[in-house]
């Protein structure tokens, strides 16, 4: 997948940084790192190449890891852990600029804290996100996902902002190309 600034930081919004296990380091990668490299290598094609839909879809069924049709901040939290063991193994293949990306929407995801970003999002207030709940700040259509997040009208800003709160002066950081609108 072309991994934007915009789309890696997305990416982070359901994530956060913790330390890194010394384990990460070894030669041969966990089970897990080797199904979430597995899942980017099946998943990447897809969302540049399909609708945001499909790539959305497929992004859904590995993370819905109970098949609920929900996200769980606990589904969330195995992502995360499974995202930096794959960002600490050597031969994952990202670039370094890739990496900065990322970690920057980590760093932002830990600052504010999953479970209140989570909150941002759940209007149903029932503790878990829907798609519908997840998407709220991004206008999906046919084009693939990377296309539409480098979209600036296709982000709603203020709302992305207002779940950021003092942190949302990153998005600049991490979202240098597409210029968002001043607060």
């Amino acid at each position: 997948m072309k991994r934007t600034p915009l789309c890696a930081f997305l990416a982070s919004l359901c994530l956060a940084l913790a330390a890194v296990p010394s384990a990460a380091q070894q030669a041969r990668p966990s089970v897990a790192v080797q199904d979430f490299a597995k899942f980017l290598a099946l998943a990447s094609p897809l969302c540049q190449r399909q609708a945001a839909q499909n790539c959305v879809d497929a992004g859904w069924r590995f993370a819905d890891r109970d098949r609920n049709g929900r996200i769980s901040t606990a589904e969330l939290e195995t992502i995360r852990i499974e995202l930096r063991d794959w960002l600490t193994w050597p031969e994952n293949g990202i670039k370094p600029r890739e990496r900065r990306g990322v970690l920057l929407g980590l760093i932002v995801v830990e600052t504010i804290g999953l479970d209140r970003l989570v909150e941002s999002y759940d209007v149903s207030t029932d503790g878990q996100l829907n798609r519908e709940e997840l998407l709220s700040d991004l206008r999906l259509d046919a084009r693939p996902l990377g296309e539409i997040l480098s979209d600036s009208q296709a982000v709603d800003w203020e709302k992305l902002r207002g779940r950021l709160g003092a942190m949302a002066p990153a998005l600049g950081a991490l979202t240098p190309n597409l210029n968002p609108p001043a607060e």
